[in-house]
């Protein structure tokens, strides 16, 4: 019995662990979109009007 309570714990902990990587991935994926984004708004702001063709 305390071998599967350990087994589900450290499984339990593994999946945590995953969990918390695949956040900080997507939030930096998405972080780094928003920031490209946000960089090419503000080129075609400055760009002149021979740059927008």
């Amino acid at each position: 019995m305390l071998a599967v309570v350990l087994l589900l714990s450290g499984v339990y902990v593994y999946l945590h662990l995953v969990a918390d990587w695949l956040a900080f991935l997507v939030m930096g994926v998405g972080a780094g979109i928003g920031i490209a984004l946000t960089g090419s708004v503000i080129h075609d702001a400055f760009a002149g009007q021979r740059e927008r063709r």
